[in-house]
């Protein structure tokens, strides 16, 4: 299938410490979704910066260096449009809020329900963009 670019294949970024997350994640979506992984904030800004295209981030909300709050507000410093999932272990009310409040859309609590977050990624891939390829089986 030849896919045209106003039907390019929707991407996600995932940002997490945690390898065994980033790669779970990146195999649960590399089906549908060109996806991206970073293992810290620092090192998800650099790849926004060199791929442009990126629909969705997946960001962790506790990571070292740079947290996920820094993350969404370094994203929103300079693109509006792109969609914001945080996922966190601690349900820490006012980190979660916090992040909210610079402009992530949602977020979801680890142990992750995936059924809940490929909903939610799918849902922020049709808001996004919604010529996007996204063939949900």
């Amino acid at each position: 299938m030849n896919i045209t670019d106003n039907q390019r294949k929707a991407s996600i970024l995932i940002v997490d410490d945690e390898e065994v997350i980033c790669e779970g994640l990146s195999r649960l979506f590399s089906d549908r979704y060109l996806t991206y992984k970073a293992r810290n904030g620092r090192e998800a800004i650099d790849l926004l910066r060199e791929h442009h295209e990126i629909d969705v981030v997946l960001c962790d909300i506790i990571m070292p260096e740079m947290d996920g709050t820094e993350v969404v507000r370094e994203i929103r410093s300079g693109n509006k449009d792109i969609k914001m999932i945080i996922i966190t272990a601690f349900s820490s009310p006012k980190k979660v809020c916090e992040a909210m409040r610079h402009g992530a859309n949602t977020f979801l609590i680890k142990p992750l329900d995936l059924s809940v977050l490929e909903m939610m990624v799918r849902n922020a891939v049709q808001v996004k963009n919604p010529s996007a390829v996204s063939v949900c089986n």
